[in-house]
């Protein structure tokens, strides 16, 4: 079975190649996952299934984010990686957003560069926080993850 986030990088690269074949996302799917000689997850089948379905929606969004900023002069990897990662947060309400964004982060180092990284990051945090103030996210509250964990040596005092 495939982890998270290699079912996530499969879900990229069928909602990418879709970007330009504009076929049936389900053949798609078949062929890169046939190419990559992987078995889709049920996870990935489903993350591809949802962002295709919300695609205008999650577009939408995206655009309204964007500042002095063309949408079409956005790359297509980090547009299919922005709209991946927007339908985690808004339609996978068991995974906390700060998962969901570090993944696209860390997925992103395989694909594109750090002024790519940067904008995703920025795009996803600018969008996280207004569904976060207008309550249009549903995300269990026990999911939230603390960022500033301090390591063990550091709680101890250690002034290693």
């Amino acid at each position: 079975m495939l982890s998270r986030r290699a079912s996530r990088r499969i879900a990229l690269q069928i909602l990418f190649a879709n970007e330009f074949l504009r076929e049936d996302i389900d053949s798609v799917a078949m062929r890169v996952s046939e190419s990559l000689d992987e078995t889709l997850s049920p996870f990935a089948r489903e993350l591809v299934q949802k962002t295709a379905e919300n695609e205008e929606d999650l577009n939408e969004l995206i655009r309204k984010h964007l500042r002095n900023w063309d949408y079409k002069r956005v790359a297509f990897l980090d547009r299919v990686l922005i709209r991946l990662a927007l339908c985690e947060i808004k339609y996978f309400p068991d995974i906390p957003v700060e998962v969901t964004i570090n993944e696209a982060l860390e997925i992103s180092k395989d694909f594109s560069n750090l002024k790519s990284r940067r904008f995703v990051n920025g795009i996803l945090d600018s969008i996280y926080k207004e569904l976060q103030s207008t309550n249009l996210l549903s995300k269990h509250p026990h999911l939230k993850i603390p960022l500033n964990r301090k390591k063990k040596h550091e709680r101890k005092g250690s002034t290693e």
